[in-house]
């Protein structure tokens, strides 16, 4: 029981801290978004949708999944107790890392006029894509030294690196939309890569490990399984901008511009501001399972202890927001932007879901099965994409977020079929019965947030989110053993 407890608050502790970070780096994207939805207003928001998509398409392309494949070797050569060998990975990775960054930026100067066509129909951006190439470069660069920084399991300074280099990026690039508006786009986005770029060279420089000279056979030996996972990898990332590329693409040929900001706007509250929980589970997650990959027990219980975590920190966010969800769009945003509670409302529905079947995904991963994996998600991907046209072209942008749930919840039926037939890795039931109690309580909170009486919407709102609360307490306490109010002073 002490083990199991401790399993607990190590989830826990990493979770926390992870999503620390992320509050901090929500602070200062909500500040940036503030400026951009005033200065900018929709057009800008989706401009710059439009050139951050392509600039993921690019760096997760062209960056052959290293940032993620590398996490993995690195775990495993720190494990081994074999200085040389960690030191040769370390090594490998860092070349392969300049490589890939420098690869980056020549395809984005060589194929900047098509990229300008692709994105926006005409040549008009050509000199700005070719100005992006440094952007590509830098977050290439900086996306697999923070690799390095995942596998050696430095949180602490894997944390820092990423606040500060969020913060200060945002903090540094405001100016340039306030002095050139639309013209200040493209600087503010270069510089916002400079600075992540430089936070994390400056906390991946204080580990220590013997410095050794590797010639190119040996980096071509050592970074070829490297590679082979990572492409691997790359594609599967790789096809989730494609989707979003396509589907902005879309909003923008059948309605325009505008409706590609509002449409972000929304994206960017599920995906960013819901992904805190998400992305603060991962960071430490897939090194934990990568080392008991093995062992389908323990897979078993790691899974279902980090879902059980995920969901009891972001059901009560849920719950708050979804019936504040037009004063959380005018706080973010501006008032053109309350459309985007047509997509927000169903949408955030498919984060509860996804918290689970991401977990349960990543095990695929852990056992390098990239195969399955990929089969995995292109069908699942190119399922969406259909779905999500066919809601847009029917329903707008409610159509999209009522079938961001069908996707989820398919997502969801494949892995377990697939999880149960291979490894016979399911979830508890006392998992799915969470998941269904949090769902419950977003779903008062759906309706209650349509009640026309003030006092009547934030009473009951108010009431369901202390419930919410209250449940999640419940289960850290009995389950867990973990005082939350404890917990968080001492942290």
């Amino acid at each position: 029981m002490e083990n199991e407890n401790s399993a607990y608050k190590s989830i826990f502790k990493s979770t926390f801290l992870f999503g620390f970070v992320q509050v901090f780096n929500i602070l200062a994207k909500v500040g940036l978004n503030k400026v951009v939805a005033i200065l900018l207003g929709p057009e800008g928001m989706g401009i710059i949708g439009l050139f951050q998509s392509t600039i993921n398409i690019l760096k997760t392309a062209l960056g052959l999944g290293i940032s993620q494949s590398a996490v993995r070797d690195i775990s495993e050569a720190k494990g081994e107790n074999n200085p040389l060998r960690f030191a040769t990975i370390i090594s490998v990775t860092k070349r392969i890392i300049w490589l890939t960054a420098l690869l980056g930026a020549m395809a984005t100067i060589v194929f900047a006029s098509y990229l300008s066509k692709w994105t926006f129909g005409n040549t008009d951006y050509t000199i700005a894509f070719i100005w992006v190439s440094i952007a590509v470069f830098l977050n290439i660069l900086s996306e697999g030294q923070l690799a390095i920084l995942k596998g050696v399991r430095q949180l602490k300074a894997l944390a820092k690196a990423s606040l500060l280099g969020s913060v200060i990026g945002v903090v540094v690039g405001v100016p340039f939309y306030y002095l050139f508006k639309m013209n200040g786009i493209v600087p503010s986005l270069i510089v916002s890569a400079l600075s992540s770029t430089f936070f994390a060279w400056f906390y991946l420089r204080k580990i220590k490990y013997d410095k050794v000279s590797i010639s190119f056979n040996i980096c071509a030996i050592e970074g070829i399984g490297m590679i082979k996972m990572g492409i691997a990898l790359m594609y599967v990332s790789f096809l989730g901008f494609v989707t979003d590329y396509i589907i902005r693409s879309y909003i923008a040929n059948v309605s325009n511009i505008e409706m590609v900001g509002i449409f972000q706007a929304g994206a960017t509250i599920i995906t960013g501001y819901f992904g805190i929980i998400m992305t603060a589970m991962f960071t430490d997650y897939y090194p934990r399972i990568s080392a008991i990959n093995k062992d389908n027990e323990k897979l078993i219980k790691e899974m279902n202890r980090q879902s059980e975590v995920g969901l009891m920190l972001i059901g009560p966010l849920v719950v708050l927001f979804m019936f504040l969800m037009p004063l959380f769009v005018r706080l973010l945003y501006s008032e053109k932007f309350l459309i985007s509670i047509d997509y927000l409302s169903y949408a955030v529905f498919g984060t509860l879901i996804t918290i689970c079947s991401n977990a349960m995904g990543i095990i695929l991963l852990a056992k390098q099965k990239s195969k399955v994996f990929v089969y995995y998600v292109t069908i699942t991907r190119v399922l969406t994409i259909i779905a999500e046209i066919i809601g847009y072209r029917y329903w707008g942008l409610m159509g999209v977020g009522i079938t961001t749930i069908i996707s989820a919840v398919m997502q969801f039926g494949l892995l377990q079929i697939i999880m149960r037939k291979m490894y016979r890795v399911v979830f508890h039931k006392n998992v799915l019965f969470m998941l269904f109690v949090i769902i419950i309580f977003s779903t008062m909170a759906f309706f209650i947030k349509d009640l026309s009486n003030v006092w009547l919407r934030y009473g009951l709102g108010v009431i369901v989110f202390i419930l919410s609360i209250l449940y999640s307490e419940y289960k850290m306490r009995t389950v867990m053993n973990i005082n939350i109010l404890t917990f968080i002073k001492n942290r």
